[in-house]
């Protein structure tokens, strides 16, 4: 047994790693509309990659274009090395997994899944084998003679995932696979896909437009909006450090400041306000004196209290709304000038009588490390 910490999983940091799939220059048009524009990005093996992006960005077109259902107007995808474009649908090491799951009803979940398998080169000897293999990584083999009606949401949706591995594809890609659940066995199930992402070792690649399902299951999120890419990195980063308000404010809850930047001694100063000292904050940006810039503030990151604090950035304003989740409690805050500011506060004691309700004037404070500064 060998101590030490285990490995971080990063190949996207390391120079020499070769990427499973390489999308160089990628352009897709219908007609006059540009779905997919001049998209670069590299996906390595054994990742699970999260496109994410609202409704029309262009994320289910780039899988498309994977799965061979659409052909690039320009640019190439490599998978493994070698230029798809000529290569038809079923004949890509690549298998995909449809929102509808696309189950045969007339046959049982063993069929199901046995179906691929009967029509490709595979003995039939070991088709038994496989299809078994792929029910209890699923869990399913108690329910292996049951037909899809007779099963859950969920289940189905294992059965649909032990059909599209039974092949043991190098690429399997993911349509909104979940969206069907409700919220509970969503968020039980993505737990479940990433359990067996690890255990196969197949790359994935998951279509989404749910935040927190890509900030869940993903190794990495490419965010799009009108056929680019925004940003891709890893979840803590995006969420962390956006590159733009448009990716701070798709990513999680957050508040966006806009103001002019001046250069401070601990970074810069933000005026955003008439009358309202500037609210400081760290940044390795170079804006120059007078530019204007965002701030953005996740709620977490800002302490509420009823008297002044002594801290770096501190406000004050009347609570708007109050939204209580149980764990905690989301303040909305007006500011002087109209701004609104959201502030989150764990409730850690169990009482009756709250601390702040509506109308109250409170103070909120962060420091300068807290805040992300954007030029964009």
């Amino acid at each position: 047994m060998t101590g030490g910490a285990p490995q971080v999983f990063a190949p996207w940091d390391d120079p020499k790693a070769k990427p499973l799939i390489e999308f160089r220059g990628v352009t897709k048009r219908f007609g006059d509309f540009t779905a997919v524009d001049a998209i670069d990005l590299n996906i390595y093996p054994r990742e699970f990659f999260a496109l994410l992006g609202p409704s029309g960005c262009g994320k289910t077109t780039l899988m498309r274009m994977l799965a061979g259902f659409e052909t690039p107007t320009e640019g190439h995808i490599l998978l493994d090395g070698k230029d798809l474009a000529a290569v038809p649908p079923n004949r890509r090491a690549v298998n995909m997994m449809f929102q509808s799951y696309a189950l045969f009803p007339h046959l049982t979940v063993y069929d199901n899944i046995a179906f691929g398998l009967k029509r490709s080169d595979m003995p039939k000897s070991e088709i038994d084998g496989r299809v078994t293999e792929m029910l209890k990584l699923v869990q399913l083999g108690p329910f292996a003679k049951r037909k899809p009606h007779q099963i859950s949401g969920g289940q189905r949706q294992r059965v649909a995932l032990a059909r599209a591995l039974a092949k043991a594809p190098k690429l399997l890609l993911l349509d909104e696979p979940l969206a069907a659940l409700d919220k509970k066995l969503r968020h039980d199930t993505q737990f479940e896909l990433m359990d067996i992402q690890e255990k196969t070792g197949t790359t994935f690649v998951i279509v989404t437009h749910d935040q927190e399902e890509a900030m869940t299951v993903a190794s990495r999120i490419a965010v799009m909006k009108d056929g680019r890419l925004l940003q891709v990195s890893t979840p803590p980063q995006i969420y962390e450090n956006p590159n733009s308000a448009y990716v701070a404010d798709f990513i999680g809850d957050v508040t966006i400041i806009n103001g002019t930047a001046e250069p401070h001694p601990d970074g810069y100063a933000v005026h955003w306000a008439e009358g309202q000292a500037p609210l400081v904050v760290r940044s390795p940006l170079t804006l120059s004196s007078g530019q204007a810039c965002h701030l953005a503030i996740r709620p977490e990151k800002v302490d509420v209290s009823k008297t002044r604090p002594e801290d770096d950035n501190v406000v004050k304003g009347e609570v708007i709304d109050i939204a209580y989740l149980g764990n905690l409690s989301t303040f909305h805050v007006r500011l002087p000038g109209g701004q609104m500011l959201k502030a989150q506060k764990f409730n850690t004691e169990h009482s009756a009588r709250k601390e702040i309700t509506w109308g109250d004037e409170i103070w909120l404070s962060w420091s300068d490390e807290c805040a992300v500064l954007l030029d964009r």
